[in-house]
């Protein structure tokens, strides 16, 4: 709209305005469904013109479900922020969250059920939502236990419908999550006999060793982690928390700390058990936690004290002695100390291995369940609100299922908010299993790959249409529940998964106990009130629902979790393996998840490519990290294009020289490589697991995505880089004289 129409628009009387509302046009050319959509007339009851609302929600399960607060401006979402006095994020929020508005209204968001012309070929006509949801519930219907539901973690709420839904129709439910968070569930469960994640109590402790883990850009929980490391560094007079980084890569999270120690890729659990040989010949430890956490191990203390002694592993791992020595003293001379582990050592082929042996240490210093230690979180407190831990498939029960899929086996797959033909490797030929299945169903608001070969499109609402109900996974320590509910009227032509798989069964004749998903959020709400305890209390059910939609949510902090002994089922010590020849490949392929984009889920909001990744600033696009040394060695600058070659397969990316980049070590970003997924993510890059080999962690069953050799070659041309900081290239501080400037006198 231009500045002159605005003005006729002011000066239009009364009268104006009602023959405008019975023609199609005014001016020169603005449409009338410009000034119907801004009209009070079309907002939500409590839109108030002019006014802005604020409503409680909740954040989506793979960014935490935490508690966020939306501001709704005349119907419109206009921002995203955390939720004042929500446990562990306490109102804070992060880019993720706040890009949730783009999702709600992005240009390519689908609207209307789809049936394809022709399945793969991306062409679908338009049908009615009753016929879509006719032939679904036939297809559901002839398909039996011969289906499977794809999704990817579900909220509580959606849990506890999708379980129903599972007992109605006898329908297989298989969860996709990253590859280290499979392996990190299970080393937990390993480890103390809980489903849910533990999390640090960064706020109390006084030294904080991470090996790997991207804890402040896009592990678990990484608004709560990032505020409690607000409060370790600077939250205690004259007392500065010390954090010391063991890891492959110097990350975002490993510049923050105080000493990055940079190991072989895979090797975190070696230091580990060297770390402990050290702490138990110098008596620093208690033998029952000794005996624990060897027990988990499946080792002897007789085998720890030869074994796994800091001249044993050394040359392993990439570190002296003396550095591994300086890390144990450290964990006992600055206690309270925690322990975390994750990101790359979960993507080893030992990952299981190294995170038990890592996450274990804190039996060793005391540090479960004590402030400034690893808080381990209760279950749910509603059975309806767990995911089920069988869902969770790793990377071999994936290739299983697919063969299933391409034999016959399973005839019918129904996907939700997940992406298999993207998200797996494409050694396991996902698109080609689901052009041969039976019927392909995609419940996904956008066109992303997976949907490209289903038959039918029932799109989802947007995050911010819905009711629900999110259980924080990891919570703060006792249990949390979160509500979800819509800050604005839906406006495009979806419906939420849950109110159509409710719909199904009911075509069925199987209903489900409720009718709804708002139903099913708020019955569910009600059960907590009948528990008797918790943040939220009120004389009547009307009265809860209200004081819990309004504070966005429940918590008890009374209740708290409890260790229980490892898994009698003890691993042993592995040394990680490579794919590839070292005289072949001489680099080690170290792919990494960005703190916006993730995995790549999130690559079709620009603003979350727009954002710089922290180390290089590099947007929209795939490069490969090359250290200083290897860049000499090889004669590159940044901007290079290089070919990157692993057993695999190939890929032509930029150079991007970090001179600390640790050398023998390449590095290239997750995130890009999309074929379908909106204007925003397709055709940018490559997706790194094209170059992965199909290595397996033995123990966990999941894909070794940090296992995988390769070479480089220059290819003599260059490409742009798209970065923050521009033409300036990155250098080391110490390579160059400090100047100190005096003040001048007053």
């Amino acid at each position: 709209m231009r500045r002159r129409d605005v003005l006729k628009i002011a000066v239009t009387s009364a009268t104006g305005a009602v023959l405008f509302a019975g023609c199609g046009r005014i001016g020169d050319g603005v449409p009338a469904t410009e000034f119907k959509t801004e009209s009070p007339v079309f907002n939500p009851n409590d839109g108030v013109y002019g006014r802005d609302a604020w409503f409680a929600t909740a954040a989506p399960p793979d960014q935490g479900g935490y508690g966020l607060i939306v501001r709704v401006l005349e119907g419109r979402a206009k921002k995203v922020d955390g939720l004042p006095g929500f446990p562990g994020t306490q109102g804070k929020s992060d880019a993720r969250a706040q890009a949730l508005v783009q999702e709600l209204y992005h240009p390519d968001r689908l609207s209307g059920a789809r049936r394809a012309l022709v399945r793969g070929s991306r062409q679908f006509e338009t049908i009615p939502w009753d016929t879509a949801l006719r032939e679904v519930t036939q297809i559901v219907s002839e398909a039996g236990e011969r289906a499977v539901l794809i999704t990817g973690r579900p909220s509580a709420s959606q849990a506890a419908i999708i379980a129903a839904f599972q007992k109605a129709t006898g329908i297989r439910h298989a969860i996709l999550e990253p590859d280290e968070f499979v392996t990190l569930r299970k080393a937990v469960r390993q480890l103390f006999g809980i489903s849910t994640l533990p999390v640090p109590d960064l706020a109390n402790a006084r030294f904080l060793l991470n090996f790997s883990a991207e804890f402040l850009h896009g592990w678990i929980a990484p608004v709560a982690l990032a505020r409690a490391y607000g409060e370790f560094r600077q939250g205690k007079p004259g007392q500065r928390g010390l954090y010391y980084h063991v890891g492959p890569r110097l990350s975002g999270t490993a510049a923050n700390a105080d000493r990055w120690y940079p190991i072989v890729p895979g090797s975190e659990g070696l230091v580990a058990l060297a770390i402990a040989q050290v702490l138990a010949s110098e008596g620093k430890v208690p033998q029952g936690s000794l005996d624990l956490y060897l027990r988990a191990l499946g080792i002897d203390a007789s085998r720890l004290s030869n074994d796994f002694a800091p001249e044993r592993v050394a040359a392993s791992t990439g570190l002296t002695a003396e550095q591994i020595r300086e890390l144990a003293r450290a964990l006992v001379d600055y206690r309270p100390a925690v322990v975390i582990a994750g990101t790359s050592a979960a993507a080893a082929t030992n990952g299981l291995f190294n995170l038990v042996a890592t996450l274990g240490l804190n039996w060793l210093l005391g540090s479960m369940n004590e402030p400034g230690g690893l808080l381990l979180n209760p279950e749910p407190p509603l059975p309806e609100l767990r995911v089920s831990d069988d869902a969770v498939l790793s990377q071999r029960e994936w290739t299983n299922l697919f063969n299933q899929i391409r034999e016959g086996t399973i005839s019918t797959v129904l996907v939700y908010r997940a992406n298999p033909v993207y998200a797996l490797p494409s050694s396991l030929g996902v698109r080609e299993a689901l052009l041969a299945a039976k019927h392909v169903v995609s419940f996904s608001p956008f066109l992303d790959e997976t949907a490209t070969v289903a038959d039918l499109i029932l799109p989802d609402q947007a995050w911010l249409e819905q009711w629900g109900l999110s259980v924080p996974d990891p919570g703060p320590g006792f249990p949390v529940v979160a509500v979800q509910q819509p800050v604005v009227q839906p406006f495009a032509d979806a419906r939420a998964f849950g109110d159509v798989l409710l719909e199904i069964a009911r075509q069925l004749g199987r209903p489900l106990p409720w009718n709804t998903q708002e139903a099913t959020t708020k019955s569910l709400a009600l059960r907590l009130r009948a528990l008797g305890r918790g943040s939220v209390s009120a004389p009547d059910d009307k009265q809860f629902l209200v004081a819990f939609q309004a504070r966005g949510g429940w918590w008890d902090e009374q209740t708290r979790a409890r260790s229980t002994a490892p898994s009698a089922t003890a691993l042993r010590p592995r040394q990680p393996s490579f794919a590839g020849e070292s005289d072949r490949f001489p680099f080690v392929l170290l792919p990494y998840p960005t703190p916006s984009l993730g995995y790549g889920e999130l690559a079709h909001l620009p603003w979350l490519q727009g954002l710089p990744e922290p180390i290089s600033t590099n947007v929209w696009q795939t490069w490969v990290e090359v250290s200083q040394a290897t860049a000499d060695e090889l004669g590159l600058i940044t901007g290079d294009l290089v070919r990157v070659t692993t057993p695999q397969g190939n890929a032509e990316l930029p150079v991007y020289v970090n001179p600390a980049a640790q050398p023998g070590v390449i590095a290239i970003p997750f995130g890009q490589g999309h074929t379908a997924y909106t204007r925003y993510a397709e055709g940018r890059g490559i997706n790194p697991l094209a170059l992965v080999a199909p290595e397996i962690d033995a123990d966990a069953g999941t894909l070794a995505w940090a296992a995988t050799r390769c070479r480089i070659e220059k290819t003599g041309r260059r490409a742009r880089l798209a970065r923050f900081e521009g033409m300036v290239p990155a250098f080391q501080l110490d390579h160059f004289p400090i100047v100190r400037v005096k003040a001048p006198k007053a």
